[in-house]
């Protein structure tokens, strides 16, 4: 049997890690990528920019890690075309490969808005090891950056270019840091923090222009503001690679459309990761691509026997050193929810727990990690916690005492 795998992010290096631990040995396993980088988690991208590591530093698994498994990675390898009717691939320098069972886990690429002069001198993006390359060596020539989006990698980013020597600004067309992860209240607390840590922001502000003649010298705002610089970087967020399977015939929409079992259109080839639609939702985050893996590379060893239900979206990070956890529904208005709160702006903490019918279906925690877990399996075990309700968010709550 032979098992092909397009993409080496995430999802395609644990479907591959899960094929063959389950594999019979004469099975091949083979990983295709257009990078000349094994997998490394994006989210550590940050810290290639801000020079705290090598490119091979973020790497979670050894050259030889691959090699004892008995999965090949065919590193430099663009896949061109894929032709379902003949389970073939062909790769870019014309070269074509046999499959029994394919894997779309090309994952997603960086949006860029239409905004006049995008194609000056000084323009990223930050999807690659070699975009962090490129933007730490440019950011040597300069003083001034502006970060347009001020999502989770777009704070990150920020915070990586004030580590730079740079003077950055973030830039946000929501009115609000975070509109996805955060409420009001804790958007405010965290746009204080990075204020006063040297991060300007122009929230609800849109970008129209990119200011300079052949170099970047700032943009121009919707809000008739200019803000300067000599380096821009856009994170406004990424778009799923479907042009692949699109040209060989398979379903699309906003990602690749898979099933329950995670099949796409086409026979023997499934999906998971960036590149996925499921029930209309492209997830987007590691969470999800990960639980995606493991689902799809068990069907494709052993049938349709294992279902996708979705995933709860879940985030936790540090932006700019602030630890945050987002997960299930943060924002709600309707009246069947319950909010619990605690604030203190002085620490710059906030936490928040979102309730229905006794259970936890959201949380927000800015600020301490202590409680994360907890609070994630009381909410994926839908644990009833009336009873302790108001002191779930204490510093010194013992989480045991639940069962």
């Amino acid at each position: 049997m032979r098992f092909a795998i397009i993409g080496c992010g995430v999802a395609g290096v644990t479907a591959a890690k899960v094929i063959r631990q389950n594999a019979a040995t004469e099975h091949e396993v083979t990983v295709y990528t257009d990078e000349n980088h094994l997998y490394y988690p994006r989210p550590r991208l940050y810290e290639v920019l801000s020079g705290e590591k090598e490119p091979q530093e973020i790497y979670p698994y050894a050259p030889n890690w691959y090699e004892k498994l008995g999965i090949k990675v065919q590193l430099g390898e663009k896949i061109i075309r894929v032709e379902p009717a003949n389970r073939e691939i062909t790769l870019e320098g014309g070269l074509k490969a046999n499959y029994d069972k394919l894997l779309l886990a090309n994952g997603a690429y960086a949006f860029v808005p239409p905004i006049a002069g995008i194609e000056k001198k000084g323009t990223f993006t930050l999807r690659t090891v070699e975009d962090a390359v490129a933007i730490k060596r440019y950011a040597t020539k300069t003083r001034e950056a502006i970060v347009i989006g001020g999502g989770l990698l777009g704070l990150e980013f920020a915070d990586c270019l004030t580590k730079l020597g740079q003077k950055v600004e973030v830039v946000e067309i929501f009115p609000r840091l975070l509109p996805r992860q955060l409420d009001q209240a804790g958007s405010s607390i965290l746009e204080d923090d990075l204020r006063k840590r040297g991060i300007g922001m122009q929230l609800g502000a849109k970008t129209t222009e990119i200011l300079g003649k052949e170099a970047v010298a700032g943009v121009a705002l919707d809000n008739e503001k200019e803000v300067s610089g000599e380096l821009i970087l856009i994170s406004a967020g990424v778009r799923s690679n479907v042009q692949l399977a699109a040209d060989a015939g398979i379903k699309v929409n906003k990602g690749v459309v898979v099933d329950d079992y995670l099949r796409t259109s086409a026979d023997e080839v499934y999906a998971a990761g960036d590149v996925l639609e499921f029930h209309g939702e492209v997830f987007g985050i590691i969470p999800p691509a990960n639980e995606q893996a493991r689902v799809a590379a068990a069907n494709m060893l052993e049938g349709e026997k294992h279902v996708y239900n979705g995933t709860t979206q879940s985030t936790t990070l540090k932006i700019a050193g602030i630890s945050l956890t987002s997960m299930g529904l943060v924002n709600s208005e309707e009246p069947q929810y319950e909010e619990i709160k605690r604030i203190d702006k002085q620490r710059g903490i906030y936490k928040k727990i979102v309730l229905h019918q006794g259970k936890i279906v959201g949380a927000i925690l800015l600020g301490p990690r202590k409680g994360t877990a907890a609070l994630t399996r009381l909410m994926q075990q839908e644990t009833d916690v009336t009873k302790c309700k108001n002191s779930l968010l204490e510093d010194d709550f013992d989480y045991r005492q639940i069962t």
